[in-house]
């Protein structure tokens, strides 16, 4: 009988323990999500809007360091909420991941989804690429570079490398198919202007050219012509400084 007992107590502990090592999991996955998310919304390009507005809103200029406390502090709750404030009092755009995000965020802690202002354009350059890759236009085939559909994608990534900042963008890096890393990479480094040391969020370890270089020069599942290798040599010659390679 005391066997029994002692067994069925261990059993009620070992549950316990597990139910705790969980809660840590949800918590350290969810602090980790709101850390990033909140600092790929609130990026340099934001800073710099605020720094040069007359916002005077309690929370917004100081917001990433607030979100911090909050999130060290473990309240998550509060932490999704005063982002969900800063995007909304600043009337920020979000790209469709970036809402997606934040709503998945509040179904795992129970929350009201807030609704955001979206902005349609970073799906509209997946599409592209997606285009141009079934119409055989490679980034680097430069012979096309004056049809419009080349032109264009060229614009929207322009256009959304300055809206969202060289780091945001290039979360186009994760995108394996239809040569969006590829796009992304070239807009990045030719218009982006990206320091020379800066290290890639996404890599931890890498900058930012070094990434996108690997990107650009790697082996592609279809064999590219003797041309296009040319030019993408060519473009990392003129575009690269040497002391980066």
């Amino acid at each position: 009988m005391l066997k029994h007992a002692t067994n069925h107590t261990q059993n009620r502990c070992g549950t316990f323990e597990k139910h705790r090592d969980l809660i840590k999991i949800f918590q350290k996955s969810l602090k980790k999500e709101l850390a990033e998310l909140s600092n790929e919304i609130l990026n340099s390009v934001w800073s710099n809007k605020i720094e040069q507005s007359n916002i005077e809103s309690l929370g917004i200029k100081d917001g990433k360091q607030i979100i911090a406390e909050y999130l060290e502090n473990r309240e998550y709750g509060i932490a999704y909420e005063h982002l969900a404030y800063i995007i909304t009092e600043c009337e920020m755009e979000l790209n469709v991941e970036q809402k997606n995000r934040m709503d998945r965020i509040a179904d795992r802690m129970n929350l009201e989804p807030i609704k955001f202002l979206t902005n349609e354009k970073g799906t509209d350059f997946l599409f592209a690429c997606k285009n141009l890759y079934l119409a055989s236009i490679h980034p680097f085939d430069f012979d096309k570079r004056n049809l419009n559909e080349y032109k264009q994608i060229v614009e929207l990534g322009k256009e959304l490398l300055a809206q969202r900042g060289i780091q945001s963008f290039l979360g186009y890096l994760m995108e394996s198919q239809y040569r969006v890393s590829v796009w992304a990479s070239m807009i990045a480094i030719e218009y982006g202007k990206p320091k020379q040391d800066e290290i890639l969020n996404l890599s931890g370890t890498k900058t930012i050219i070094n990434s996108c270089l690997e990107c650009i020069m790697q082996d592609e599942i279809n064999s590219l012509s003797a041309e296009i290798i040319e030019n993408k040599k060519k473009w990392k010659s003129k575009n690269v400084p040497q002391q980066c390679i």
